[in-house]
Parts: C-alpha cells; structure tokens; sequence
C-alpha cells in the first residue's frame, strides 16, 4: 500500500472508466478491498474506491436477474429475489463465504472480476449461464463467465473496465440447484472442491449443469457427465463419470470420491 499516491472516489460507472484508462493514474478499482493486501500491484498508483458508484442493486430486468457488480455478499444472502431463484442457490453459494465480516464487505463483482481457485460465485454463475456486463471506453460490454476470463477479452476488470452487473437469465428461476463447498469449515475461504449442480426435464428431455470450482483458478463444466446424464444414465453410472472427469482433472482420490458421492446422492433426490 506503500506505492499510493491518490485516492478517486467516482459517482458514475463512465467517470470511473475515465479515470481506469487515463494512464497517468495509474488506478485499480476496489469495491469491498478484502483482499486488498494481497492484490494490489505494486504499479497501482490510485486507488479507486467505487462505493458510490450506482451498481449495488438486485432487480429483475426483462424476466431476469440482474445483480450490480457491488451487491455484498451478506446482500445477495438477503435478498428476496434471490432466495427465491434457481431454489435459493445463489443466496446459499453467497452464505457460506466466508465470516459474517467478509459477507458484509465482499461483492460479487470483485469476487469475479480476477480468476481464483477459493472465490465462491464463478462455480455458481458458470452453471447458471450468467452473463456479465462490463463497462468499457465505448459504452457497454456483455460477455458469458468463460469470455470474462478468456485472453482475448483484451479487458482486465478493474484496471481498464467496470464489471457492473450479473445478468443471471430467465430460464434458470425454476432450476433444481445445488451449490456445495467442501472444506474445513463453512467459513474457511478455502476449499478442497466447489461443485454446482442443476437438473432440469423438459418432458422427456433432461438438461443439466455440472461445474466444479477449487481445482483450477477457472471453474469447468464436467461435460462427459452431462451427456451421460441427458442420456439417461442411472445415477451411479453418472457419478463414476464424474468421478472419471475429477480424476483426469487431477482431483485426486479424496475429492472425486467425495464429489461423485454428492452428485449421486443429487441425482437421487431430484429424478
């Protein structure tokens, strides 16, 4: 924190995109700033503190959910609209971050806007097809969660555009949904394996999301059982593709027999 020299307290997503990209500055973007210790370059020269920017709000938008970028934890844990979409699994992804402490200062753009192993919602939004609006030199940008962490983005989130909201779609609100984070404690940040799973039957037709997060600084989705699942496979068959996928992911023995179980014991609960 040494390496500081201004503080920048913009009003607006525009002025804080202007003052990102004027070089001078030198500005990184920090909402909640819990990790701010450990984050913070030491090239950045401004620190930009975007509380007053206007993107804390939960709505929804065209029969979507739209959470602002600076929604804290504990916020999305309350809110009305969320425990009330996809079963309430973005309310319980967003309790079990961490302390009541941490819940009351984090966001759910900062947890987002750089790829980490331990952080709770990418897991979450991956397997709800959220997009994510940016804001950018010329105006607006929307991209899905991969093409937020995809190189050819060409934008790094806080330091040369505003993540601004979440945009979780319409088709998502009647999912069957579980989010679990296994780990020492609920309230440990870190996490031996972050898993999502949905379910969702159209008739005969079944759609599913299974993602893992913790493995990687980038949740996946685990793909081979999906398509096991849509084939209809019975629920054990399904975990020992998971499990498979797990392994070749370098899970190790522990995590693949701990997430497979979990998701047999989902597929279980919801046919």
């Amino acid at each position: 924190m040494k390496n500081i020299k201004y503080y920048a307290f913009p009003s607006t997503a525009k002025e804080a995109v202007a003052l990102l990209l004027n070089k001078k500055y030198k500005a990184m973007a920090l909402a909640g700033g819990t990790l701010v210790a450990k984050t913070l370059p030491d090239t950045v020269e401004t620190y930009l503190d975007i509380r007053n920017v206007p993107i804390k709000g939960i709505k929804l938008q065209g029969g979507n959910l739209v959470i602002g970028a600076g929604a804290t934890f504990d916020e999305i844990d309350r809110s009305k609209l969320c425990r009330g979409w996809a079963g309430g699994v973005i309310s319980a992804a967003a309790a079990k971050c961490s302390s009541q402490l941490i819940r009351n200062m984090a966001t759910i753009g900062g947890n987002i806007a750089r790829p980490h192993s331990f952080n709770i919602f990418p897991v979450v939004l991956l397997g709800l097809d959220a997009k994510v609006r940016l804001a950018v030199r010329s105006g607006a940008k929307l991209t899905d969660l991969p093409g937020l962490y995809a190189a050819n983005l060409g934008l790094r989130p806080g330091l040369d555009c505003l993540i601004t909201e979440i945009i979780i779609p319409a088709k998502t609100k009647k999912w069957r949904c579980e989010f679990i984070k296994l780990a020492k404690t609920e309230s440990s940040w870190e996490s031996y394996i972050k898993l999502f799973f949905s379910l969702e039957k159209k008739g005969k037709a079944v759609q599913s999301r299974i993602c893992v997060g913790a493995l990687s600084p980038k949740p996946f989705r685990a793909l081979s059982t999906e398509a096991a699942i849509a084939a209809g496979a019975a629920p054990e068959a399904c975990a020992a593709a998971f499990a498979a996928e797990l392994e070749a992911a370098r899970a190790g023995d522990y995590r693949s027999a701990a997430a497979s179980s979990l998701l047999r014991r989902f597929l279980e609960a919801v046919k």
